[in-house]
């Protein structure tokens, strides 16, 4: 599979590695995988460094993001922040992606992993937040 994901547990991090052509279904299955794992508040880091360039564009991402805004605000879930390591020179989507993203979702666009790192252990860790269930309606 082109698009790996590592668990950091203690330190509540993802770090998604995709490799090669990642297919817009790759990417669906990246974010189903954050969702099954119970990981969509641990903070992310994601490598696009050694992507092909393909046609998973913003708009495509963008998609993806609002799909799981909805699965995260339906179970009352806070999600975490997401830093993106790119390749110099080969940052539009990613800037763009950002840019479109909700304004209280941090996410930023490194050159290293390193800096992506640093920058997301400075990021509060957040916790899974769960709604209170909802109480049938008391019938007369």
């Amino acid at each position: 599979m082109p698009v790996h994901l590592e668990f950091f547990h203690p330190d509540r991090i993802v770090v998604g590695i995709g490799r090669g052509n990642v297919t817009l279904e790759e990417c669906r299955e990246f974010v189903a995988g954050l969702a099954r794992a119970g990981a969509l508040h641990y903070r992310k880091i994601i490598d696009v460094t050694s992507v092909v360039p393909a046609a998973v564009g913003p708009v495509n991402l963008i998609a993806i993001e609002q799909v799981l805004a909805e699965h995260a605000k339906e179970r009352g879930l806070v999600r975490g922040p997401l830093a993106i390591v790119v390749e110099r020179g080969r940052s539009e989507n990613a800037v763009a992606f950002k840019a479109m993203a909700p304004a209280d979702r941090p996410i930023e666009v490194f050159y290293t992993v390193r800096e992506a790192r640093d920058w997301l252990l400075r990021q509060p860790v957040t916790q899974p937040e769960r709604k209170a269930p909802v109480a049938p309606p008391v019938t007369q």
